[in-house]
């Protein structure tokens, strides 16, 4: 006889036990073994490397201050058979595997300035991109500075490389891809530089203003004929606007100015000086949603994304705080969320958004 227990105590996979008992549990641990395996397979697949378009996941839309819906920035795009991210804060290697994406493809990591949420993961996307059969060497890129973060993140992983190697020999873990390259992208007002070309794609990197952080950059995306830009972290930024002439979609951070600016007066008011200080000091390089949607419509960009979101809202709030000053007559705007989708299908107008 099973013990009894009242029902309410009783946890779904201890209720699953008393229901079906061993061969049940066998049946459903074979079930949930299957959707792991084909999932993990779905991450290393080549849907989306083989999709004639620029796929966009977001894989980090929050910010430093801690957030259970969202992990800090990152940004992945898909184009031309290769995966890039941009930015890689804490979390996000985590939500880009369970939104199984193929992490065998990373072709290069591009850092916008290094503030640590948005470097926090660097060993972890090395590491778990070469584990999921990465076979070259990783690509780091950033303004000048890169070479010793880089330097830094790979020294504290070594250990751990070497532990690897050792335990399931250099024909499963490559060496040569354990290698991480650092390569320093300019940082200068004007025209942006581009950095990398493979075929269709092209990768061009621009100044913003994040002072007094400096150097911090932007990045641009070109796949034939789609484009995407992302901010990195900066107040509104005319360098910016200009770079993202024509884009399909940019994704520009926001911080609710007058929210933070009101945190900041209560924090002063209860005695708390030195967190009202750091509150106020954010207020100056980091740009509004509605400043992101004046820069969106400079620059003739159709979809405008809200990122990188300070501070974290829950539910309701989120979309009502961040949307509620914003009018715009030519601009989509489109609140971020960990886990979303855009797709730019090339030879075509057409924005696809999907949500979580």
């Amino acid at each position: 006889m099973f013990p009894i227990f009242k029902s309410h105590v009783v946890p779904r996979a201890l209720l699953a036990l008393l229901l079906f008992g061993t061969a049940g549990c066998d049946a459903l641990i074979q079930r949930v073994l299957t959707a792991a395996v084909e999932r993990q397979q779905g991450g290393d697949g080549d849907l989306l490397l083989n999709d004639d378009a620029i796929n966009i996941f977001f894989c980090g839309t929050g910010s430093p201050l801690p957030d259970a819906t969202a992990a800090a920035a990152c940004t992945v795009v898909i184009a031309g058979g290769k995966l890039y991210v941009v930015d890689v804060g804490p979390g996000s290697q985590e939500v880009a595997q369970i939104g199984e994406m193929p992490r065998a493809a990373l072709a290069g990591i591009l850092l916008t300035h290094f503030h640590s949420d948005h470097i926090g993961e660097l060993g972890e996307w090395a590491t778990q991109s070469w584990l999921a059969g990465r076979s070259q060497p990783l690509h780091i890129y950033g303004p000048q500075g890169v070479e010793e973060i880089t330097q830094g993140f790979r020294q504290a992983y070594r250990i751990d490389d070497e532990y690897r190697i050792a335990h399931h020999g250099e024909n499963n873990l490559p060496r040569s891809a354990g290698e991480w390259i650092a390569h320093t992208v300019p940082y200068a007002n004007g025209p942006g530089t581009v950095i990398l070309e493979d075929g269709d794609l092209t990768i061009t990197t621009f100044a913003v203003d994040h002072k007094p952080v400096e150097p911090a950059v932007g990045y641009r995306f070109d796949y034939k004929d789609r484009s995407v830009v992302i901010s990195g972290d900066t107040d509104k930024s005319e360098n910016l606007e200009m770079n993202a002439k024509g884009a399909d979609v940019l994704i520009h951070e926001v911080l609710l100015k007058d929210i933070i600016g009101q945190m900041s007066d209560m924090l002063g008011e209860s005695g708390r000086i030195r967190q009202q200080t750091l509150a106020a000091d954010v207020l100056d390089y980091h740009a509004s949603p509605a400043e992101a949607v004046v820069s969106a419509e400079k620059a003739g960009v159709n979809t405008v994304v809200f990122n990188h979101l300070v501070p974290p809202l829950p539910g309701f709030l989120r979309s009502w705080l961040f949307l509620r000053n914003v009018n715009s007559e030519v601009v989509d705007v489109v609140l971020g969320e960990d886990y979303m989708t855009i797709r730019l299908p090339a030879g075509s107008d057409a924005i696809e958004i999907e949500t979580p």
